[in-house]
């Protein structure tokens, strides 16, 4: 592997690292104008955008019976 030779394609890198940054600030503008946005629809895209880019959180590993029920118990009560 030490002896191959790779061909960089240094325009394509550069033109790769301005769509990053470019897509760095739309978003950092989505951020900024979000308050400012009066339509509602537009507002939601943003929103939708916004929180598609975030880390999903790990999944809730699943409740053992006794848990479940007592779940079940404090909704019917009216405390959950």
């Amino acid at each position: 592997m030490e002896n191959d030779y790779y061909q960089i394609d240094v325009p394509r890198l550069l033109q790769i690292k301005d769509q990053v940054r470019a897509g760095e600030l739309l978003q950092y503008l989505d951020v900024v104008s979000l308050p400012h946005i009066i339509d509602d629809k537009a507002r939601e895209e943003v929103l939708n955008r916004i929180t598609a880019a975030l880390p999903k959180p790990p999944p809730e590993p699943p409740k053992s019976a006794e848990e479940q029920y007592q779940a079940q118990l404090a909704r019917m009560k009216g405390g959950g």
